[in-house]
């Protein structure tokens, strides 16, 4: 049966997907379907738990923090303040976020879990505290983040040059693969430069092809010719020994992989594209990396 949207002609549909107000709803929608999914804030918690413990970070009371691709739902800076953060800079390239879809986050998640997964980091009646009160919200806007210290910019572009601001620890979660391959250094560059002394950034970086990585992750390595566009969509094709490069040129930071997955079951291109820099056949299957870079102090002169 053919849904109602199929009996328009093409150039009435094409412009109604273009209006704003159509573009508002389908913003509205998707970012209620990953709040009952993948940002719901126990899942978000967990995964910022498990970076934290990967990297032994010592947790974030009383600092600043920056995201970078924040995306729809900013269950992550909703995280970083459970855990006692004074600020968290929320940044994205588009004006993504919904910050309706937070109420759904919450409260589709299981408490204890948020609380639990968190304590390693900061004490357990602390973060009961503070997600008692977020519950508690029923209307959650822009004015709402900011009374909890959320601070979201966007659009902001990462590639423009530095930020000007300072901060204590960055982060994202599966963002860096999806930068186009030539804008990568300015961004790992700019927040670099934004961490204070002894600040830190961690990266939650997803290797594989996001077209299906369940039953072949890595099919976008054959592809001769690969556009910006499906760069940002399906990911930029950088190796674990790219990254590692792009990590070294760093100027006074310290970069290790604390974690480092691959996938050696899935199955590769017969061919390897020309444009696809790597080392060895290992080096095409990694799938996730976890990177955690830390600046290193200023030493006092004389």
């Amino acid at each position: 049966m053919r849904s109602p949207k199929d009996l328009l002609p093409p150039a009435l549909r094409d412009a109604v997907r273009r209006h704003p107000a159509w573009r508002r709803y389908v913003s509205r929608r998707e970012a209620e379907t990953l709040a009952f999914s993948a940002k719901r804030l126990d899942i978000c918690a967990a995964q910022m738990a498990h970076l934290l413990h990967a990297s032994g970070h010592p947790g974030l009371q009383g600092r600043e923090c920056l995201e970078i691709g924040s995306g729809r739902v900013l269950g992550y800076a909703v995280v970083c303040h459970l855990l006692g953060a004074k600020r968290v800079i929320a940044t994205d390239l588009a004006p993504l976020a919904v910050p309706s879809a937070l109420r759904t986050a919450l409260h589709a998640s299981t408490a204890y879990v948020v609380r639990d997964v968190l304590s390693p980091f900061e004490e357990h009646a602390r973060i009961r505290q503070r997600l008692d009160r977020l519950l508690a919200v029923r209307d959650w806007s822009f004015g709402a983040l900011r009374d909890v210290g959320i601070d979201y910019r966007a659009p902001l572009d990462l590639t423009a040059g530095p930020l000007g601001l300072e901060v204590d620890f960055a982060y994202s979660f599966s963002v860096l693969e999806h930068v186009p391959v030539r804008d990568v250094p300015a961004v790992l560059r700019h927040v670099a430069r934004a961490l204070r002394a002894g600040g830190a950034m961690a990266h939650a970086i997803h290797l594989e092809d996001h077209r299906d990585t369940a039953r072949d992750p890595f099919a976008f390595l054959g592809a001769d010719a690969w556009s910006e566009a499906e760069e940002s969509e399906r990911g930029n094709r950088l190796r674990r020994s790219r990254w590692q490069a792009l990590f070294s040129d760093l100027d006074a930071l310290d970069t290790r992989f604390v974690y480092e997955w691959s996938r050696p079951d899935a199955p590769l291109p017969p061919r390897i594209a020309g444009a696809v820099a790597y080392r060895d056949e290992p080096d095409l299957r990694v799938s996730h990396l976890g990177a955690y870079s830390v600046r290193r102090p200023v030493r006092a002169s004389g």
